[in-house]
């Protein structure tokens, strides 16, 4: 059921955008695990992330895959002058809770700023209402500015901070 729902599930994007980007999200398989480490492991990428400081080791990567419960994982993927790629993942955690924790990034450096990731955010909170969830949480590393800015410009509103490291955000859906 879910597989279906989201291969139908597509968005054709062109607000701000030069070109019409049509996007999709597929369910994250080990067959993407390499894909998945190495935009992890990208310095750009992996300094937003306020659990990670350093490249990821392959099998601590592995040992996070096998032992994901209660989640969901997808593979962003787009289309752009009739070709497709993977540029990111957007995942929702502890499905099992009433308020279950959304993530997005985009590990494809080239496509920042082009508004997948609001797309992916967007997608995410959709599929949450649709699941009958009443709210979800993010958290976001305090110095992470556009994600902030994403994630409020979807509805997020911060409702705790650290000094130190981040501030969790919560929807109303």
């Amino acid at each position: 059921m879910l597989t279906n729902f989201l291969f139908r599930k597509s968005i054709i994007a062109d607000g701000r955008r030069k070109e019409r980007v049509k996007i999709e999200f597929r369910p994250a398989t080990a067959d993407d695990l390499e894909l998945l480490l190495a935009w992890r492991s990208h310095p750009e990428v992996y300094h937003h992330f306020s659990e990670q400081d350093e490249p990821l080791v392959w099998e601590n990567h592995l040992e996070w895959w096998q032992s994901r419960e209660n989640r969901r994982d997808w593979i962003i993927v787009i289309n752009t002058a009739e070709q497709w790629r993977d540029v990111g993942s957007v995942s929702v955690a502890d499905l099992e809770t009433e308020t279950p924790e959304v993530g997005v990034y985009v590990g494809e450096i080239t496509s920042w700023g082009n508004g997948i990731a609001t797309d992916a955010l967007n997608f995410i909170t959709d599929w949450l209402r649709e699941q009958n969830y009443a709210e979800a949480r993010a958290k976001i590393a305090k110095d992470n500015e556009a994600s902030q800015n994403l994630f409020e410009k979807v509805g997020f509103e911060r409702i705790s901070s650290t000094e130190e490291s981040e501030g969790e955000y919560l929807i109303d859906l």
